[in-house]
């Protein structure tokens, strides 16, 4: 009889032992894998790696997969391709229209570059539309040598070409025969090669390949985003549509927190 009690007691004990354990197996969502698709402009592409890389050592289990592919895709395809779309423009009021919600993350500046070897160190917001829109053909019209002037700019569809053409004043009149490249990336490069080219990028994109031109006597430093004086200047913006998931919204929190704006301090202007 007392070994039929203690068989009985053991089998409980182990059935209750395994509901107990059952209950804590299922993970909760910040112990589940999950993988969040990102894709739209290449200027928000750097800020947006440097969130994942930081954001995996909080949720190594959160993979952030990250696509630079123009702001014009990225609006596009949020809620399609994409969890997040990444502007660097502000909507049209068609893309509004979609029932998007966007989130500024951080404030850019956008830098007018030419080859390092260019002895201009300044352009006037006149003189930069002058050569943009063909006016202005050659470096000696601006104080440099007498050569013709190679104008780089974005492809139709980037958010940086927008909030450029926007804030220059020279939207739909590029002038005919620009060299329009897909990225920020090619631009550089492009320039570095190239002594009488001219393009431009983000400001957080800079380094000592390519020479940035102070424009209306202001040098493009975040400093001078900051308290005004630098006014080639545009919004970096995260959209999602909608059912939105819990993982997703608690990466946007992030980058909007105390941790993912001191990442945009590096760089660029924070938001909070």
């Amino acid at each position: 009889m007392k070994t039929k009690i203690i068989m009985v007691l053991m089998t409980a004990f182990i059935l209750t032992g395994a509901f107990a354990g059952g209950r804590n197996e299922p993970a909760s969502s910040s112990s589940s894998s999950y993988t969040i698709e990102v894709g739209g402009s290449t200027s928000v592409t750097p800020l947006m790696e440097m969130f994942a890389e930081e954001y995996a050592k909080v949720k190594p289990n959160i993979k952030v997969n990250i696509n630079g592919t123009g702001s014009g895709d990225g609006i596009t395809n949020t809620g399609v391709t994409y969890q997040i779309g990444m502007s660097s423009r502000d909507l049209t009021p068609a893309e509004q229209g979609r029932g998007l919600k966007a989130e500024i993350i951080a404030i850019d500046g956008i830098a007018v570059i030419v080859n390092s070897g260019n002895p201009v160190a300044n352009l006037t917001v006149e003189q930069i539309r002058g050569i943009y829109t063909g006016e202005i053909t050659n470096w000696s019209q601006v104080g440099g040598g007498s050569s013709p002037i190679a104008v780089v700019s974005r492809e139709a569809g980037s958010g940086t070409r927008g909030a450029f053409e926007e804030i220059i004043g020279f939207s739909g009149r590029l002038v005919a025969g620009a060299n329009e490249s897909t990225s920020t990336g090619a631009i550089k490069a492009g320039i570095a090669q190239n002594p009488n080219a001219i393009g431009y990028i983000s400001l957080g994109s800079l380094d000592n390949t390519i020479k940035a031109l102070s424009v209306g006597g202001v040098s493009a430093s975040s400093a001078n985003v900051v308290n005004g004086t630098y006014k080639v200047a545009r919004p970096f913006i995260v959209l999602t549509g909608n059912n939105v998931h819990a993982e997703t919204s608690a990466f946007i929190q992030w980058m909007l927190g105390s941790a993912g704006q001191a990442i945009v301090a590096r760089s660029w202007i924070p938001v909070k």
